[in-house]
């Protein structure tokens, strides 16, 4: 192992700038989390949260009437948190596993008696 000498002065410097870019970094972090909370509390309405899912606003309804989704009501209104909506795209996300796909095939084949997709012809 190597033993590396510096003068006092230049390691004083080092360590200045180390915890300087350590502040940084810090707070760097904070900002990254008020703004994460300020996102997530942020409540949105109907016809957003309608397109954010890309469904209508009647099965939007359905959703609330399924408790499949959370809301608040204000004012008579329904609102919807965003942490609320990324929870659901989340819960029903497919992930995308070799054993999920072989099993999509063989359901498909099974279904249609073929042994793959057939490609649309125009």
């Amino acid at each position: 192992m190597k033993v590396i000498t510096i003068e006092s002065s230049a390691y004083k410097a080092m360590m200045e700038q180390i915890a300087e870019i350590a502040g940084y970094i810090r707070e760097l972090k904070e900002e990254r989390q008020r703004q994460e909370t300020e996102t997530k509390d942020r409540l949105l309405d109907t016809a957003q949260t309608a397109e954010l899912l890309n469904v209508s606003v009647r099965t939007l309804q359905r959703m609330r009437d399924e408790h499949r989704i959370e809301y608040i009501i204000v004012r008579g209104k329904c609102r919807y948190r965003l942490s609320e909506i990324q929870r659901l795209l989340n819960d029903n996300t497919v992930r995308n596993k070799e054993e999920t796909i072989d099993a999509l095939f063989h359901n498909f084949a099974l279904r249609t008696g073929g042994s793959k997709p057939k490609g649309r012809r125009t």
